[in-house]
C-alpha cells in the first residue's frame, strides 16, 4: 500500500513541475518583478514609506530617551527602608516548682 502511495506522489510531483514550467516558471516571475520594480509609482510609495518609518524611528528614540531619564532620576533617590521590627522579649518557660505544704 505504501509503495502505491509513493508512486502516486512521485507522479503528481512530476505533473506539477511540468505544469509550472509550461505556465512560465521562474523566467516569467522575474520579468514581472522587473516590470513592477521599475515603475515610478512604486518608487514614490517606497520613498514615502521610508520617510514615514524614519519619522517613527525618531519619535520612538525620543520617547525611549525620556523614559531613560525618568528612570535614572528615580534611581538617584535612596530607597525608603522599612523600620525594623522590634522583638518582644520572649518569656522563658519556667518549670513549675512544687509548693511546700
Amino acid at each position: 500500500m505504501w509503495l502505491l502511495n509513493l508512486i502516486l506522489a512521485v507522479i503528481a510531483l512530476i505533473i506539477a513541475i511540468l505544469a509550472y514550467q509550461k505556465v512560465g516558471g521562474m523566467a516569467d516571475l522575474r520579468k514581472q518583478i522587473d516590470q513592477i520594480a521599475s515603475s515610478v509609482d512604486l518608487r514614490k510609495s517606497l520613498d514615502s514609506m521610508a520617510a514615514a518609518t524614519d519619522s517613527v524611528r525618531e519619535k520612538t528614540a525620543e520617547a525611549i530617551g525620556r523614559l531613560e531619564t525618568t528612570f535614572k532620576k528615580e534611581e538617584k533617590k535612596p530607597p525608603k527602608r522599612a523600620a525594623p521590627k522590634r522583638r518582644r522579649p520572649t518569656k522563658k518557660k519556667t518549670e513549675k516548682t512544687e509548693e511546700p505544704s
